[in-house]
């Protein structure tokens, strides 16, 4: 989804964003396969502090897509 298809659609989300969504998608992997108590405080604390950057770059990702898919579909109803 961070990845360019040539011709056919510009990256879903990019770089930054895949790379902080993939510190939860650990932090999942962890909660599930691991016993909790594993789980480090100091980790959770940051995950928590970094969410809503996290998130906001998803948001804003996600709507620059979705603005691509308008347009592209705006500019097929034209032609």
């Amino acid at each position: 989804m961070s990845a360019e298809v040539a011709g056919t659609r510009p990256p879903v989300i990019d770089r930054t964003t895949r790379d902080c969504l993939d510190e939860y998608r650990g932090f999942r992997h962890v909660v599930r396969n691991v016993y909790t108590f594993n789980l480090r405080a100091s980790r959770l604390q940051e995950l928590v502090a970094d969410l809503p950057a996290c998130y906001g770059a998803l948001a804003r990702d996600l709507t620059t897509f979705c603005d691509f898919l308008d347009a592209l579909a705006t500019d097929e109803i034209h032609h």
